[in-house]
């Protein structure tokens, strides 16, 4: 039924031609009260936020990362920018014997996650970045544990437009720092959500990047990125030795080479693999 469906969709839309199709999907578009723009980027995965269905993080961790890494008996994960623990419980769900750290610099979220997950995973009241030094987050008065929490202030003023904002002061190290300390020689995969200051992760992991030790990576990209003054074509350099996909519901979308088309501030998660990784 479907089939017949979209044929005589398609015939009549292939009758009528291009200018009047554009206009009658216009048109039906708006009767609906369809943002055609919205449902375009979520065809391209863009703009998935309401749950892990919806970014695809489940598909991600559940049946990607399990085929990828179905013969490491123990891989080594790192959870940046860990919030309140829920990407690292599904981490640590999907891989029971895996070694996972989370990050987490705000205080206040980094309590909630070491209540729910201490003794399932290594808890650090750490921020990553591009070098060691104290560092300052704003966060809502209201919700000193929310995701948001960012270090552009700007990113509440101007688009969450809140301002009833408070700081937080944290201590800040790199992964090759903390690689050294710790003698992790390899990351199977690190997540990065640190609200704009993804880049500045990776900038403090050039060590273990040039030695091709990181296997896989997830950062997040879109409406930050313009606080923080980061394109992607940032992380197609800092990746180079790495193939960009956008990470969608339930695929992985290819980006193999840097088009300026795809600079689109708008959220998604955006996943890169080591090319000597086979997929």
């Amino acid at each position: 039924m479907k089939k017949t469906a979209f044929r005589t969709i398609s015939a009549f839309f292939g009758v009528v031609g291009k200018e009047r199709s554009a206009k009658a999907i216009k048109a039906i578009a708006a009767a609906s009260g369809i943002d055609l723009l919205v449902l375009a980027y979520n065809e391209m995965g863009i703009l998935k936020y309401e749950n892990e269905e919806r970014t695809g993080e489940r598909y991600l961790i559940y049946d990607f990362l399990k085929k990828i890494f179905k013969s490491n008996a123990h891989p080594v994960f790192f959870d940046v920018g860990a919030n309140v623990g829920k990407y690292s419980l599904m981490l640590r769900d999907a891989f029971p014997e895996a070694k996972v750290y989370a990050f987490e610099p705000n205080i206040n979220a980094f309590k909630i996650l070491e209540d729910k997950l201490s003794g399932k995973v290594e808890c650090l009241n750490l921020g990553m970045g591009a070098e060691q030094k104290a560092g300052k987050l704003f966060t809502y008065t209201g919700t000193p544990s929310s995701s948001h929490t960012s270090a552009y202030k700007d990113m509440f003023t101007l688009f969450h437009k809140a301002n009833d904002l408070t700081t937080v002061e944290f201590q800040m190290t790199t992964i090759d720092d903390f690689c050294k300390e710790r003698g992790i020689r390899e990351i199977d995969f690190l997540k990065i959500d640190t609200e704009g200051c993804e880049l500045q992760v990776l900038n403090g992991a050039q060590k273990v990047l040039s030695g091709s030790n990181i296997k896989m990576i997830q950062f997040e990209f879109g409406e930050c990125n313009v606080f923080s003054r980061v394109f992607l074509r940032d992380f197609y350099e800092v990746l180079s030795g790495f193939r960009i996909f956008r990470l969608d519901s339930n695929r992985l979308i290819p980006l193999p080479t840097y088009e300026s088309i795809n600079e689109i501030f708008r959220f998604q998660n955006m996943v890169a693999i080591n090319k000597n990784i086979a997929v």
